[in-house]
């Protein structure tokens, strides 16, 4: 076995989608890039322990799993479809949105539009009410920068993993039944000084559409097609908009499985696509370390959840994976260029309980 998960990604519980029937989509031709395919063996895949993956998933032995595509050294080696799901039909990412829309970030602030993430998020969100009345915690809430919104950790009282979504307790079921997303997220409370907890918070991942609107006077999903979509091939995508018309940072994007392998290896490449830096390297690096640590096996980036994984020769290392509910995955493993899509239609995310299977069976099936 070259590689395998040391943990079963235990962070796997996210999030339902509830917003209104609005999108954008589909978008215009960019860059034209398609994947080529190759056979596995050609890449150090074992195509017969391949096809044993193929009819395990088949069967329903790792949940609703739809999709399942392995991209090596920049080929698509294996692709496979199941439970009705086509190569062109778009998949909703759910919070796998998020890393893409902290890419954006890190791309205005290359381009001057944002100073760095000590920005002080407050600055960035005229036009709303940030100081709600009766709030006791106006030095705290301040203090909140940029890196605080990236990482989780701005301390607001929310309440979205420990409850089931649904639920009238649970905080994203509260704010995506107001009319006003962002403003919701900001009448709470901060309970904890900025930086020193970590809290689930997709309300927090929708500020960032009015921070990159702000700074950068573009609307995040036409920023997003201009900047970054477009450039890497990405020709057709839904993007789902909430309350005054303000797009779905947190979990609004619907994308073909090849297309979200498309992203993922744009990060396995340090951000740049076919000679042309999209997302700064240094932007890439940052946010695929960790910056929150829950375990010697799981940690949070800059909206990339980090889990350990090993190799015979190389040992323990840390790998970025773009999570969303249901179990959408992208890992992008920092060891022979490699990476992995995993989509799913799975409403309880049984899905997510084995995907450390998958990742060991492929695993298994490689030899660099």
């Amino acid at each position: 076995m070259a590689w395998a998960s040391v943990t079963v990604f235990a962070f796997a519980v996210l999030l339902v989608v509830g917003c209104s029937d609005k999108s954008t989509g589909p978008g215009s031709s960019g860059s034209g890039f398609e994947w080529t395919t190759a056979p596995p063996e050609e890449h150090g895949f074992d195509s017969a322990l391949l096809d044993t993956l193929t009819a395990k998933t088949a069967a329903g032995e790792f949940g609703r799993i739809t999709s399942l595509l392995i991209v090596r050294s920049g080929f698509l080696i294996y692709e496979q479809y199941f439970r009705g799901v086509e190569q062109d039909d778009l998949v909703n990412v759910y919070s796998c949105t998020k890393s893409v829309t902290a890419a954006l970030l890190g791309i205005a602030m290359n381009e001057g539009y944002i100073g760095g993430v000590g920005d002080k998020l407050f600055d960035y969100l005229d036009g709303y009410d940030l100081y709600p009345r009766g709030a006791l915690d106006s030095a705290s809430r301040a203090g909140i920068t940029l890196e605080h919104l990236l990482t989780m950790t701005a301390g607001f009282s929310w309440e979205e993993m420990d409850i089931a979504y649904g639920e009238p307790e649970n905080s994203y079921t509260q704010m995506v039944a107001t009319d006003d997303y962002i403003q919701f997220v900001l009448d709470q409370p901060v309970v904890h000084a900025p930086g020193t907890y970590f809290e689930y918070n997709t309300g927090l991942s929708g500020l960032m559409a009015v921070v990159l609107e702000n700074s950068t006077g573009r609307r995040v999903d036409d920023y997003a097609r201009e900047k970054l979509l477009r450039a890497i091939g990405i020709d057709t995508c839904i993007w789902r908009i909430g309350p005054n018309d303000v797009p779905m940072t947190g979990n609004g994007l619907k994308l073909r499985p090849r297309d979200m392998a498309k992203f993922g290896w744009l990060y396995s490449q340090n951000g740049e696509w076919q000679g042309t830096a999209i997302v700064p390297a240094t932007w890439v690096a940052q946010s695929c370390q960790r910056h929150v640590s829950f375990s010697d096996a799981q940690g949070y980036g800059y909206q990339w959840w980090i889990a350990a994984m090993s190799d015979d020769d190389v040992g323990v290392f840390d790998t970025p994976y773009a999570l969303g509910w249901g179990g959408q995955h992208i890992l992008v493993p920092p060891v022979y260029d490699v990476v992995i899509v995993v989509t799913a239609d799975d409403d309880q995310d049984v899905s997510g309980q084995y995907i450390g299977d998958i990742v060991n069976r492929i695993g298994d099936a490689f030899s660099p």
